[in-house]
């Protein structure tokens, strides 16, 4: 697809600019859980122990790149309000900021996470598999930049409508590592390490790949060497939008690492991996949504910089429509084959034994996936208002109502009241959420001028 075929695309019908870029969207973030549930796959040859290790890990890998998405996404909102308010040099400006601002972020957050792993890792309960941990998290550590840089190069190719490029970028990752994990794990004697040296290997794959999409005159903004200095006031516009994003993104990542810590108090390294392992499985049925979500940014932050109103609401209500729509299909299959989703976890003859347990907690989780989905449209929607900070105030909330529901049910019932929590938990998120961007919407009333919308 051309580069003006594209913006024609996100400035048009929003119905169709969302299904548009919602299905590349959703490759991208299928073959993303793929990665992830392929190194747990691999990793699960090697025991309960390995396992449990992984998922004391995965949530700090998902929130630092959660952290690169989140400047990504807000990038993204920025550079199509200044397309959709035909202001172009303003748009490569913010992919610009958002590069550099990324950059620097990666760098001081390496330097603080090489150091104090080993700590991070005690303090989230990793006690009895805190060796395998550290071997796993500090590969991650060392090449934090690169992790966090992955994202903000597939928002910056998001904003401008160039979804199939950042998808490109997530498939060849995937494929990389998919292939490059049982070589490193098992053919040269890694163990766990090489599982995170492959993830590595393979966003570098993808980095490098969405550097040349940018450089190379494929997408509409067509960044060049001169584009590459410090602007200001589009650096402000970058950070006003990402940062709560970033936050946002964080509180959700890190909250898995504070639900693992109560998780291993409840149940032990055991419980963890009869916890975490259908949680994985939870992020492939919530794809739709955060595929939708992702695209309703640069779609109804278009309209707002064209000071098109009921375009930004149809998108929305579409958006909505639709990804929730998507989840409930999938939360109803995943009921009917919870034991054959399962399998390719628990193959081993140690982990065979838990997939009765797994099944049974898969079968009460997923019913929380449908109001999930409510997460990642609306929050989606209040960052294409320009209003990110109050979705980071309903990410607070969720996850203190989590937190509160996770240690009453699991006092009372144990670990199946940690399943029951999950489901109670988002239900309040998701009417919390919708709430306030109904009432965010209805207050969004006037046109104002594309400068300030930045914020």
């Amino acid at each position: 697809m051309s580069s003006m075929k594209s913006i024609d695309i996100l400035l048009g019908n929003p119905q169709k600019a969302i299904r548009m870029m919602a299905l590349p969207l959703i490759l991208s973030l299928l073959v993303s859980q793929v990665n992830v549930l392929a190194d747990r796959a691999w990793c699960s040859g090697l025991g309960v122990d390995t396992m449990a290790a992984v998922a004391v890990v995965m949530p700090i890998y998902m929130t630092i790149s959660g952290l690169g998405s989140g400047l990504g996404v807000g990038a993204s909102a920025v550079i199509s309000r200044m397309i959709g308010a035909e202001n172009k040099d303003k748009a490569c400006s913010s992919a610009v900021q958002a590069l550099i601002f990324g950059a620097i972020f990666g760098i001081v957050l390496t330097a603080i996470l090489i150091p104090l792993g080993s700590n991070l890792l005690s303090l989230l309960g990793a006690g009895e598999v805190l060796d395998i941990a550290n071997s796993y998290f500090q590969v991650y550590a060392i090449f934090t930049l690169l992790i966090v840089m992955n994202g903000v190069i597939a928002g910056i190719l998001n904003g401008q409508g160039a979804t199939g490029l950042s998808t490109i970028m997530m498939i060849a990752m995937a494929l990389t590592n998919i292939v490059m994990d049982p070589i490193l794990i098992y053919g040269m004697d890694l163990g766990i390490r090489g599982a995170s040296i492959a993830t590595i290997i393979s966003t570098m794959v993808s980095i490098i790949l969405g550097i040349y999409f940018i450089m190379s005159r494929r997408t509409y903004l067509s960044l060049n060497r001169s584009h590459f200095i410090y602007d200001r006031m589009q650096m402000r516009s970058v950070m006003k939008a990402g940062i709560p994003q970033m936050i946002e993104y964080a509180i959700m990542w890190s909250m898995d690492a504070a639900l693992n810590f109560i998780v291993i108090q409840c149940a032990g390294a055991e419980g963890l991996t009869i916890y975490s392992t259908p949680d994985n499985l939870i992020n492939l049925i919530v794809i739709p949504a955060m595929a939708i979500g992702s695209a309703l940014v640069p779609v109804a932050s278009s309209a707002l910089g064209q000071n098109d109103m009921e375009r930004m609401r149809a998108s929305f209500r579409y958006a909505l429509k639709v990804g929730i729509l998507a989840v409930v299909v999938l939360v109803m299959i995943t009921e009917i084959f919870a034991e054959q989703a399962l399998f390719i976890f628990t193959y081993s003859g140690e982990m065979e034994a838990l997939r009765p347990t797994m099944t049974h907690a898969l079968r009460i989780m997923c019913l929380y996936a449908s109001f999930f989905a409510f997460t990642p449209i609306c929050s989606g929607y209040l960052q294409a208002m320009g209003r990110p900070n109050r979705s980071v105030g309903c990410a607070l909330w969720r996850n203190a109502v989590l937190i509160t529901f996770f240690s009453i049910f699991s006092s009372i019932m144990g670990l199946d009241g940690i399943f029951w929590a999950l489901l109670c938990g988002h239900m309040v998120g998701a009417v919390t959420i919708f709430t306030v961007s109904q009432i965010t919407q209805r207050r969004l009333t006037t046109p104002i001028e594309p400068d300030s919308r930045i914020a």
